[in-house]
């Protein structure tokens, strides 16, 4: 490289003093690129939830009140990974496992029955320094609760959990780092916290954020899945016994204040089945051993695919209404599936 004299040198630092100004007004300007999108969504109903028996309703102590199948006209529309529903049951706030929200309204009738969903909405999620987070290495958000006006989000593969201001159109600005135990840093890199919760008021530890990681890291026994009671800066561990090659992928309480377990399974061979595992409240206490009573367990003979999304509201007659939802990781082979149950508790 040919040396710059002194005068040569002199005349460059000018512009040597403007260029970290622009770059400060570039990243400024991309600190605020947040914006809602509205995005188009056909909802197709299902048949039934048996294959097999599409007339069937009845599976276990839960009863079927619909299904769709999803499709949106934006790519960024798939992976469904999280969410968070209204009291009515109506509106939601979901996230993509590449760090969008996604925002709509569940279209159903008295009898809480799933028929449509509209007003669909997507908007990039920001990370801490201003950057879209699907650009940053904190692109894979799994798991979500909402206290009061706030969301708080777990990123996978950093180990992270964030807060999110929700305004009056939803989700916005910047997330704010949580803190969290150093144990959780040292969990598998597609092994993170999948499951995140807020625990109701009957427990002991009413308001704080109950956080379940995916499966065990390597190192480790397989059979006890680690989890965390975290209040502030204060943290307590427990664990989730594994069983039957299910992993964690959500968490919710019922009105009642027993926790429910979403778990799914992964076989080449045969495909993916979901689980549910109910877990009285009481048992939830630091060093617990947590298992419980399964609910319902389908298979591909199901319409099922990769589900991830439990929410859950209470119906005006007292039921327990679970809405789950799917990730199809944006693949062709997979769909975006919307699944509804009523348990009475």
């Amino acid at each position: 490289m040919p040396k710059l004299s002194r005068r040569g040198l002199l005349a460059t630092l000018p512009a040597l003093a403007v260029f970290p100004r622009a770059a400060l007004a570039q990243r400024a300007e991309g600190a605020e690129s947040f914006a809602w999108q509205p995005t188009r969504v056909t909802a197709h109903s299902l048949s039934g939830f048996s294959v097999s028996e599409p007339e069937r309703r009845e599976f276990g102590p839960l009863v079927f009140l619909g299904g769709l199948e999803l499709q949106g006209d934006l790519r960024e529309f798939g992976g469904i990974s999280s969410g968070v529903i209204d009291p009515d049951g109506k509106g939601f706030i979901a996230a993509s496992d590449q760090a969008h929200w996604i925002a709509g309204r569940f279209v159903s009738d008295s009898a809480e029955r799933l028929l449509g969903i509209e007003n669909v909405r997507l908007a990039p999620m920001m990370a801490p320094d201003g950057r879209r987070m699907k650009r940053t290495r904190s692109f894979d958000t799994e798991g979500m609760t909402r206290i009061g006006n706030r969301l708080f989000v777990s990123v996978e593969r950093v180990h992270q959990i964030l807060r999110f201001e929700i305004g009056p159109n939803g989700p916005q600005g910047r997330g704010t780092l949580v803190p969290t135990p150093d144990e959780i840093r040292r969990l598998g890199v597609n092994q993170g916290i999948e499951a995140l919760g807020t625990l109701p008021s009957r427990s002991h530890h009413a308001g704080s954020l109950i956080a379940v990681a995916e499966r065990a890291p390597d190192g480790q026994p397989s059979e006890r899945i680690p989890g965390w009671i975290i209040s502030g800066t204060q943290s307590s561990a427990f664990s989730v016994q594994r069983s039957g090659d299910f992993d964690i992928t959500d968490l919710n309480f019922l009105p009642g204040g027993d926790m429910l377990i979403l778990e799914r399974r992964f076989s080449p061979f045969w495909g993916v089945a979901f689980r549910i595992r109910r877990i009285p409240l009481a048992r939830i206490v630091p060093g617990a051993v947590l298992d419980g009573e399964t609910l319902i367990e389908a298979n591909m003979a199901y319409h099922i695919d990769n589900m991830e999304v439990l929410m859950i509201h209470r119906a005006s007659d007292g039921r327990a209404i679970l809405t789950l939802m799917s990730d199809n990781n944006f693949s062709i082979l997979q769909r975006n599936i919307a699944l509804r149950f009523a348990y009475r508790e």
